[in-house]
């Protein structure tokens, strides 16, 4: 039975790491949702950096990771991580 599962690739192996999947909400200053982006990134730092590069105007971007609020940017080069 062991030899009908799929074998895992070795430790040593080179195969990057799969990017993990966030979304940038825009919102307006009266709260509502303006639109969405999907945002792939390898870690929360890169998501950050791409998520606070799509700020403009007055609008809001909160960077969301599943059902999970994880920062929010503002035009004004405020931002707040949310824990």
């Amino acid at each position: 039975m062991a030899d009908l599962l799929p074998s895992r690739p070795p430790a040593s192996s080179s195969t990057p790491l799969a990017a993990e999947a966030y979304r940038a909400f825009f919102v307006a200053r009266n709260g509502r949702v303006t639109g969405m982006v999907p945002v792939q990134a390898a870690s929360l730092d890169e998501a950050c950096f791409l998520a606070r590069a799509l700020v403009e105007g007055d609008e809001v971007v909160e960077l969301w990771a599943g059902l999970r609020t994880v920062a929010r940017f503002e035009h004004d080069g405020g931002s707040s991580p949310l824990s």
